[in-house]
């Protein structure tokens, strides 16, 4: 007999809500079967960082209990500028020894404690040179302190956290193109951003970015049923703090993405935008003017089935919204 597929179920957790997903898969993707949103309590996540797991973990309980979710297993991912990600060039070894090779050249250069960090690589490219078999390593690590507390949140919660990635590897699981080419992605949170780069299965770049799309949004509406807490209207406007943050983001993108350029053949002709950002009416073209490349909103509800009576206002901010916990919940459908 064959196993009876379970639905996975992904936990992002950001500064401004909590969004928590469960998906069940079907022959043509996913469909969504349960779904629901926190405010974070105040001051208990910075820039991707849990400062207070005790009453974030009481909070997100309440949630769980309401959507019927304790005692499951979740996949959720650590973010901000305290994720260090490089690419590698090691000897190629056997995986436990490149593991102990890593820890070690990793004391050159990153820029707190090994012992204090959780490490992990994934291997990108085999080659050989004139000194031997070698391997292109993708290596990502952060603080200890930080997976704790998030393993700790999810305790108190009444959940089990079954594993942790970072949001770039949800995105391209929910977004990834089936031709294996360059795909290039910003995320645009409230306050924080990232963009990352994807050549076929492998990750090849990924920066932290300061700015956020708050400063475009107006008025939160009232909670929707499910839980959802969207935003009344999104506007691009023609103020000078608007004009300001565009800069910046143009700026960091272009910087980002030149750098990708200058280090890696095939280069990056396009653009995917995520997140809030994504429903501001007219920043994808505003964008693609100042960065000189095509920028389209990423379609993340695709491949997700959503309820026939799934109301427009939801479907567009699970579609904004919910992107990094569809592709986390997607990791652990089976």
């Amino acid at each position: 007999m064959s196993k009876k597929a379970a639905p996975g179920i992904g936990l992002d957790i950001g500064s401004r809500k909590v969004k928590i997903v469960q998906l069940k898969k079907t022959r043509n993707g996913y469909s969504l079967v349960n779904f629901g949103s926190i405010k974070t309590p105040p001051g208990a996540v910075d820039s991707g960082y849990i400062h207070d797991p005790e009453r974030l973990g009481e909070c997100l309980g309440e949630l769980i209990v309401d959507l019927k979710l304790k005692n499951k297993a979740v996949v959720s991912a650590v973010s901000g500028p305290q994720v260090y990600t490089r690419t590698l060039v090691m000897p190629r070894m056997k995986p436990a020894e490149q593991r102990v090779a890593v820890r070690y050249e990793a004391t050159t250069f990153l820029p707190i404690p090994v012992d204090e960090a959780a490490i992990d690589i994934s291997p990108l490219t085999f080659f050989e040179d004139e000194e031997g078999k070698k391997v292109d390593l993708f290596f990502v690590a952060v603080r200890k302190q930080q997976v704790e507390n998030l393993s700790e949140t999810c305790r108190i919660a009444g959940i089990k956290l079954a594993a942790v990635e970072i949001e770039p590897l949800a995105l391209h699981r929910l977004l990834k193109d089936d031709g294996l080419g360059v795909q290039a992605f910003v995320n645009i949170g409230a306050t924080r951003s990232t963009f990352s780069v994807f050549n076929g299965e492998a990750l090849k770049f990924y920066r932290h970015l300061s700015f956020g799309s708050s400063p475009f949004l107006l008025g939160p509406s009232m909670d929707m049923e499910g839980g959802v807490a969207g935003l009344e209207k999104v506007v691009l406007g023609s103020s000078e703090e608007h004009q300001f943050l565009l800069r910046d983001i143009i700026s960091e993108l272009s910087r980002s993405i030149e750098y990708y350029n200058m280090q890696n053949e095939n280069e990056i002709n396009k653009l995917m935008l995520c997140g809030g950002a994504a429903s501001i009416n007219g920043l994808d073209a505003v964008l693609a003017e100042g960065i000189n490349i095509s920028v389209i909103n990423a379609d993340t509800l695709d491949r997700i089935e959503l309820p026939t009576d799934t109301s427009e206002a939801v479907r567009q901010e699970m579609g904004n919204d919910y992107a990094v916990a569809l592709g986390l919940a997607a990791r652990e459908v089976i």
